[in-house]
């Protein structure tokens, strides 16, 4: 099977540490900087530990879909993980091809990373060109689909993604996508794009300020 990338950008893939509890990813010997995720958690509410055992299970068939995702788009044949849940991350994933993937113009990357100055960086489930726009696009599985109010934090990630690709490779992103599939099958496309793309890009402006002003009050602190 031959790529369905057509390598459009020399795009990084960033090495990634922990520390605290947050995940940093290495962009140089000297330079770690820290995930987009971890700021989002640091900036929010914290979950509880009993919300944290209960997203494991749906965790681990998420990154087994990102995985068959990741394989397809890039000619590898099938799935070679050997869990008992990899028939249904398989179901999964062919869900997205067949209602999202298929339907792009142009696949730039997959699994890609991006970083925003020394500030954050992370990586980008998939970028291409979707009705002729670029789009950035988050793939989500659970057990039922998100409300709006819901994908909140998804949308952030997906702006400060945008923000990093913008400058890292001069582009002008026109819009984001949250692709929710559920374990029955079910999935929903929500895309954001115009005026409300640049709220959700403010907004995540100004968690990062928030989270950079939190390690400055500890660092002033200790």
């Amino acid at each position: 099977m031959a790529s369905k990338i057509t390598n459009r950008f020399d795009y990084q893939i960033y090495t990634t540490n922990k520390v605290n509890n947050l995940r940093y990813y290495c962009l140089s010997e000297n330079i770690n900087v820290p995930s987009v995720t971890s700021i989002l958690r640091s900036t929010g509410s914290r979950p509880n530990s009993k919300q944290t055992k209960k997203v494991t299970y749906p965790m681990e068939i998420g990154d087994m879909m990102h995985q068959y995702l990741q394989q397809y788009l890039k000619g590898e044949g099938n799935m070679t993980i050997n869990s008992s849940q990899a028939s249904l991350a398989e179901s999964l994933g062919k869900i997205v091809i067949e209602n999202l993937i298929k339907d792009l113009d142009e696949i730039w990357g997959s699994e890609v990373s991006v970083h925003y100055k020394d500030e954050y960086a992370g990586t980008i489930d998939l970028i291409g060109l979707l009705d002729n726009k670029v789009c950035i696009i988050d793939y989500k599985s659970s057990y039922r689909t998100k409300t709006i109010s819901e994908l909140e934090d998804y949308f952030l990630q997906c702006a400060a993604y945008v923000i990093a690709h913008d400058w890292q490779y001069d582009t002008n992103i026109d819009s984001i996508m949250i692709f929710q599939v559920t374990r029955s099958g079910e999935y929903e496309m929500n895309l954001i794009d115009g005026d409300e793309l640049i709220i959700y890009k403010e907004k995540w402006l100004k968690r990062l300020t928030t989270f950079y002003d939190k390690i400055s009050n500890v660092e002033n602190y200790t």
